[in-house]
């Protein structure tokens, strides 16, 4: 039961927007491993055949956790707003880590963007490779992010000019 717990917990924290994919594949793999084990259960002891099966409550609750899990896995879509379609933006500051040579991304230490996700060291794509024309590596930077899918995409970022004062 506490597996089954656990696998609704993963499948409610699959609506976090830039962590999504990541939690919906955890809670998949999660949910199968949780089938499997109890579809073992039931060979082992004999169960499995059509005759011998009984419905009992383990079986009960792994329903309804997968049922919740896919409600939550499909929470936004069935409001019908995703994250990219409700014309949020976030803004951001940070150290330029790298730029990617061909300027389609940038990886950059951000402090906590507020809304959004706690600070960490993290690749973005940019809306346009003109945008990091004049920015460096070790630069610090402010920057406005979009969602676009699954992802978040730089539309504008700024190096800042107090570089050396705090």
């Amino acid at each position: 039961m506490a597996a089954s717990l656990g696998v609704a917990g993963f499948g409610a924290l699959a609506s976090l927007a830039i962590y999504r994919s990541y939690f919906i594949a955890l809670a998949v793999l999660a949910l199968a491993y949780s089938f499997f084990v109890a579809m073992r259960k039931k060979h082992r002891a004999g169960m499995l055949s059509v005759k011998k099966y009984r419905f009992g409550r383990d079986d009960f609750i792994l329903l309804l956790t997968a049922a919740l899990v896919v409600l939550a896995i499909s929470f936004p879509y069935i409001r019908g707003v995703t994250v990219a379609e409700s014309g949020a933006v976030y803004d951001g500051r940070g150290s330029v880590v790298s730029v990617d040579s061909s300027g389609t991304k940038i990886t950059v230490k951000h402090e906590a963007i507020e809304g959004l996700m706690p600070a960490m060291t993290m690749e973005f794509l940019l809306r346009s490779p003109e945008l990091v024309k004049a920015i460096r590596p070790g630069d610090r930077v402010s920057f406005v992010l979009a969602p676009e899918g699954s992802d978040f995409v730089i539309e504008n970022i700024a190096r800042d000019e107090k570089k050396g004062k705090k």
